[in-house]
């Protein structure tokens, strides 16, 4: 075997009888002199890199991190002065250094060479003496064709910076966010580019949103979070397809948020959104919406207004494919009296119970909603330990209710046959409940594998759960094993641990 190895080798040397091993002679003869001469000198792949990749990595990096990277080979040093990808950032608790940052972000631009800039991020607190600075650096994007604009600033007292009036007449945005700023409309808004806008923490008018939403006739995505003042949310734009209103503030005579986008598909109600109510007037398009939202109930009276804001938003969603409530909107419904228990019609086929579990009454909100999805194929439910305690009432305000187990679905079974008879897969995710926390949950899936007529799969994930140590493990996986030999309806229905 070593004669026929040897063999192969071209130009193979014999063995030296000075004690020169014949693997040195082996190693010799493989390499050319060419060969040799790359060893000795390798190949600086880095500097042979194309400048439209290296300007590609630059997007990955803040502008801090790209000028590091000039030393890297003397082909990058020039090269970070053409790159079209700007991100500045000065942590809070830096105004000490708000003179050497402004001075970082002057000398950058001033060196810059890109004819168009192509990303503007700004993320530092918001000081008085880097307010016609600011200015200046929007004025250097618009003036270079900025496409995608971040204005985050890291101010909370007040919002004392408002954007220059030539941000609303930059025809090549594409996409705007920005945080703390005085969002101030004087003039006729041109985004005619415009497809993303998410504005935070801001105070807004009717009008200025009116021109807002009127100038940016290709709008796709919008978000409001945790933004004061407006009333009306109406785009008539036939491409607008996401809004997203997360910790609305309701205050003063701007107690009521009306909602009107004939073309819009998804709708997302999120945070806390204390002291009023949302109104939905044409949302005909929507396929999916989601009520992730919660205020907070002070006494006993509040209870049947807040059932009546959630039973009104469904009933204007009645339409949606796919459809998620939140906790806060469960409790809400198992709060209600049973005479007032009556929820529109849903044709939604995906529903998402968020939170559902461990609240005394949910199961009975539960029942309540399956009864309304009729075409309902698909159930995801999430279990927390984690209390809401969005709802605070006395206890002598809200009746009792003993939960008794599969014996309750067992008695509601005639409301919701008609589920039963669509529905195909249900899934739980486990956030950190408890095995109490678990038993209602474990008395639907039981109930739901002996009753549904085509169920295919039940998947229990508790994979991502927050504290492991939060879970007791060991019972979960015996009631998952006592579920899988539980008498079916559907022959082929498994039970997925």
């Amino acid at each position: 075997m070593e004669i026929e190895r040897q063999s192969t080798i071209p130009n193979a040397l014999p063995s030296n009888s000075a004690g020169n091993s014949s693997e040195d002679s082996v190693k010799r003869a493989r390499l050319s002199p060419s060969n040799q001469g790359e060893t000795q000198k390798p190949v600086d792949y880095i500097s042979q890199l194309p400048d439209a990749i290296i300007l590609h990595i630059f997007s990955f990096l803040t502008t801090k991190d790209a000028i590091k990277t000039s030393v890297l080979s003397k082909q990058w040093r020039s090269i970070w002065t053409s790159n079209q990808y700007m991100s500045f950032s000065l942590p809070p608790g830096s105004s000490r250094k708000s003179k050497s940052f402004t001075a970082f972000v002057n000398s950058v631009l001033s060196r810059s060479t890109a004819i168009k800039v192509k990303r503007f991020f700004f993320d530092a607190p918001c000081l008085a003496l880097m307010q016609s600075s600011l200015d200046r650096w929007l004025q250097f994007a618009i003036k270079h064709h900025v496409e995608e604009v971040s204005v985050i600033l890291n101010y909370r007292r007040q919002k004392i910076y408002a954007l220059p009036q030539i941000m609303f007449c930059c025809m090549t945005l594409v996409s705007l966010r920005v945080s703390r700023c005085c969002f101030w409309v004087s003039s006729a808004v041109n985004w005619c580019s415009l497809k993303t806008l998410r504005i935070e923490h801001a105070e807004l008018n009717d009008d200025g949103m009116m021109r807002v939403l009127s100038g940016s006739p290709v709008l796709e995505f919008l978000e409001l979070k945790g933004c004061v003042g407006v009333k009306h949310v109406m785009v008539e734009s036939k491409s607008f397809r996401e809004l997203v209103i997360d910790s609305h503030e309701f205050r003063g005579q701007a107690s009521m948020l009306r909602i009107s986008a004939p073309h819009l598909l998804k709708l997302r109600l999120l945070g806390n959104s204390r002291g009023g109510e949302f109104t939905l007037d044409e949302v005909s398009s929507l396929i999916e919406a989601e009520l992730n939202f919660n205020m907070k109930i002070f006494a006993h009276d509040k209870v049947k207004a807040y059932a009546d804001l959630v039973k009104g938003l469904l009933k204007r969603l009645h339409h949606v494919t796919k459809l998620v409530m939140g906790s806060w909107c469960l409790q809400v419904l198992s709060l209600m009296e049973a005479r007032d228990m009556f929820l529109p019609s849903l044709e939604c086929r995906h529903l998402i119970l968020l939170g559902a579990a461990g609240h005394e009454g949910v199961p009975e909100a539960i029942a309540k909603i399956l009864e309304s999805t009729r075409l309902l194929e698909k159930l995801f439910l999430q279990t927390t330990c984690t209390p809401n305690d969005m709802i605070e009432l006395n206890a002598e305000s809200v009746r009792h209710r003993v939960f008794a187990g599969e014996e309750f679905w067992n008695f509601v079974k005639w409301r919701i046959y008609q589920c039963l008879m669509h529905l195909r897969h249900v899934e739980i995710v486990d956030c950190g409940a408890n095995l109490l926390t678990w038993e209602p949950i474990l008395s639907l899936l039981k109930f739901l594998l002996r009753n549904a007529l085509w169920l295919d799969k039940i998947v229990i994930n508790s994979t991502n759960s927050k504290s492991s140590r939060a879970v007791e493990r060991s019972p979960l996986l015996e009631e998952a094993r006592i579920l899988q030999s539980h008498p079916k309806c559907s022959p082929g229905a498994r039970v997925i641990l």
